[in-house]
């Protein structure tokens, strides 16, 4: 079988993204999405991000990334992730598996991670912009294939929901709220007014993934965001949206001095009351803190394997 490899073109992504869908059928994208998740990623570089054609016919894809140095072009990489490639998205159709399409992409994908000077390969848990942090636990043959590859699984990570349908308030909550006014923390929407406060924030919580070039532009409007404050310092944030009837919950954090005194349950608490108003009938946290979520109600809805492997750099980069 003839089957070339070569990068992806624009003119490709509507037929990338009916295989995709096709084929990766719990994660579902519009090309909106994917020229978003794809191109959008200051880390993108077209001879990484690759099509499989069979008799003019795209019949798989393989998109991977390496950032440059410890931060990368999109300065949100950390030092701990220094030598790590990852492959962002991966199909191959299904009546072409058989072929060793898959092995040629991969093999692609590790050449181009190796020529980056990196060690490590990775399906996910990469903190640019993904699609998923892992490979869903649902996708018993991607997993043995990877598996197959000499891939291992490092662990698995958490999507977790609630359903607000008949969504009330708990003592959990209501415990939570008391704790959290007991040391004169308050819950309250963000304003443009509290960005210098929201920078002080950020320069403490020290998460940079989260908080990539220009994250102020988006603290410049109100809306989707919730604050605790101590005063007038922000202690605690988190962000949050309504599509339809799913809400989506996150990023959220609180400065490591002020944990455990119930301030990120209200945070939790007052977002998911906002989304509820808003005609959110299900919130949905993606790779979650689970004993967090679990004890604020929630439950595990979708589990990914997070799977990696040590590759020989190639030092004569």
């Amino acid at each position: 079988m003839n089957i070339n490899i070569r990068p992806m073109e624009i003119s490709d992504i509507q037929e990338v993204v009916d295989g995709w869908n096709k084929s990766l059928i719990h994660d579902q994208v519009t090309e909106e999405r994917f020229k978003g998740v794809i191109f959008g990623d200051a880390n993108y570089e077209k001879e990484s991000t690759l099509v499989a054609v069979h008799d003019g016919k795209i019949v798989g894809f393989i998109g991977a990334v390496a950032r440059e140095g410890i931060l990368g072009a999109d300065n949100r990489g950390k030092p701990e992730q220094a030598n790590f490639g990852y492959i962002k998205g991966f199909y191959v159709l299904d009546d072409f598996r058989k072929n060793d399409i898959g092995s040629m992409l991969l093999d692609k994908a590790i050449d181009y991670i190796k020529h980056k000077n990196k060690s490590f390969i990775k399906i996910l848990e990469y903190t640019g912009n993904y699609f998923f942090p892992g490979i869903d636990m649902r996708y018993g043959s991607a997993i043995s294939f990877f598996e197959n590859k000499g891939f291992h699984r490092g662990y698995v990570i958490n999507d977790v929901d609630i359903d607000l349908t008949d969504f009330k308030i708990g003592d959990y909550q209501k415990n939570a709220i008391e704790r959290a006014k007991s040391i004169n923390i308050n819950v309250v929407d963000y304003e443009p007014s509290m960005l210098d406060e929201m920078r002080e924030f950020v320069e403490k919580l020290n998460m940079i993934s989260w908080f990539p070039e220009g994250w102020e532009n988006w603290f410049k409007s109100k809306g989707n965001k919730v604050v605790a404050l101590k005063g007038k310092e922000i202690v605690g944030w988190a962000s949050f949206g309504v599509s339809g009837e799913i809400g989506w919950f996150g990023p959220t954090g609180v400065l490591v001095e002020m944990r455990h005194n119930g301030i990120g349950s209200w945070i939790l608490l007052e977002s998911v009351l906002q989304m509820k108003s808003a005609g959110a009938k299900r919130v949905i946290a993606s790779w979650a803190n689970t004993p967090f979520y679990i004890a604020n109600g929630w439950k595990i809805c979708r589990q990914y394997g997070v799977y990696e492997k040590q590759i020989e750099k190639n030092d004569d980069k």
